[in-house]
């Protein structure tokens, strides 16, 4: 492999790693939030200005999330396995589960809850394709990255394990066919096939691989899908084919542009901003952000102080970016501030040569464990130091949360002249029980 192939290749999970890193004080934050604290997000930055009224969700600088870690046990897992195996990938999570068992996520560091309701039931013995919830948020997305790296010469098995891993903990065709674009233009920049395209032709190359991905999930994945959601096949393909005529519009006119399509494709919620965690939100405005980026770092500062969904989108838009500018073109203050910064390189290298032997790699579980139960500590002391200054209250925290918890759920009455009727919630989606 060419000294620029292997570039590329430990780019895409450096970049992966690095951007969520960078992301995780902020992670949740809206734009004008972000905005108010630090400006703009362009390092690493302190976490204490950001967790203050929230000590439980700090992170030390430079520590990465969920999303690198379920990135990282992916590609142990392909290595290990010569390919995607669902089951082995599965444990090599659970292993990071049940790692620390006085901690609800064990290693796992800011999962969210989709994340937590899937791994929760792996762990009871279910297989991994019943798992899976229906939702269609760009966790998926977010750590496919090595099956784009593992089967970059590949594109039908490469097709096959992105839906699959997708499957484990995302039951829709929305949140699938995110998780095989990425690992398409993952494959794509890598090798270097894309290059020497212009955007536009990358664009055209991407909404072809799209359909073909949209057409598979639906004929050949429809087996493990609920009822429910067969009428969202082909929604992500009508988001992406509109990257042609949005490449050179201002950016704010795109961004409206991504919302006004995310509401009209059934998202669980309204959509009132690109960084929801929504695929047709978030994940467009992500691979968008990628494809169009001049270079690998402004494009991972535009991704990030989009806000809320900063860890997931930062992670889909380092993969990206790392794999088209590599590793050289990552800012060297990035580079220093990263933890494990060498051991995600080494898996990168074990990814390239399909084979982990002869590198100095430490078994993933210690990796983790290590960086995990590290972060704890610096988490308690950030919240020691907080109740010793009285900003911050434990027993008033637990108390309100707990009255939020135990409000009884009344449904909202919808007023009208003669009388009030229950107001009813329309579903575009078949009614049929599942």
């Amino acid at each position: 492999m060419s000294d620029s192939s292997l570039d590329r290749f430990r780019g895409c999970l450096l970049g992966l790693a690095i951007a969520d890193a960078l992301a995780a004080p902020v992670e949740g934050l809206k734009q004008g939030h972000i905005k108010d604290l630090f400006g703009k997000i362009d390092t690493y930055v302190n976490p204490e200005i950001s967790r203050q009224n929230h000590p439980y969700r700090y992170l030390p600088s430079g520590v990465y999330t969920y999303n690198t870690q379920q990135a990282l046990c992916l590609a142990e897992s392909l290595v290990r396995c010569y390919g995607f195996n669902p089951e082995d990938f599965v444990r090599t999570m659970l292993q990071l589960w049940n790692a620390i068992p006085e901690f609800n996520t064990g290693a796992f560091r800011n999962a969210d809850p989709v994340f937590k309701a899937v791994l929760s039931k792996l762990a009871t013995g279910l297989a991994p394709f019943q798992a899976g919830e229906t939702n269609a948020g760009i966790g998926a997305g977010a750590r496919v990255a090595p099956v784009g790296l593992y089967f970059a010469d590949d594109q039908d098995f490469l097709l096959k394990s992105a839906i699959e891993q997708a499957l484990i903990t995302n039951k829709d065709p929305r949140a699938i066919a995110l998780s095989a674009s990425i690992s398409y233009m993952v494959a794509q920049f890598a090798k270097g096939d894309w290059q020497n395209l212009k955007t536009n032709q990358q664009i055209d190359d991407l909404i072809q691989f799209t359909a073909q991905a949209e057409k598979t999930i639906e004929q050949e994945y429809i087996i493990h899908l609920p009822p429910r959601v067969y009428d969202f096949f082909n929604l992500f393909f009508r988001s992406i084919e509109p990257f042609r005529r949005w490449q050179g519009m201002p950016e704010e006119l795109v961004f409206n542009q991504i919302v006004n399509l995310a509401n009209q494709a059934f998202p669980p919620h309204k959509i009132t901003s690109p960084n929801q965690n929504f695929a047709l939100a978030s994940g467009i405005s992500a691979i968008f952000i990628a494809i169009t980026a001049k270079n690998l770092a402004t494009g991972i500062i535009d991704a990030i102080n989009l806000g809320k969904e900063t860890s997931s989108i930062g992670a889909i838009t380092g993969a990206i970016l790392g794999a088209k500018f590599g590793e050289t073109q990552i800012p060297e203050t990035w580079r220093k501030g990263l933890k494990n910064y060498d051991q995600i390189a080494l898996r990168s290298e074990a990814i390239i040569q399909k084979s982990s032997a002869n590198l100095k790699i430490i078994p993933l579980v210690n990796l983790e464990t290590d960086l995990t139960r590290l972060a704890i500590q610096e988490r308690e002391k950030f919240v020691q130091k907080m109740i010793a200054q009285g900003e911050y209250d434990p027993q008033a925290s637990l108390k309100k949360r707990l009255a939020k918890a135990q409000q009884p759920l009344t449904p909202k009455l919808k007023r009208s002249a003669k009388k009030s009727k229950l107001r009813r919630k329309k579903t575009p989606w078949r009614t049929w029980q599942d």
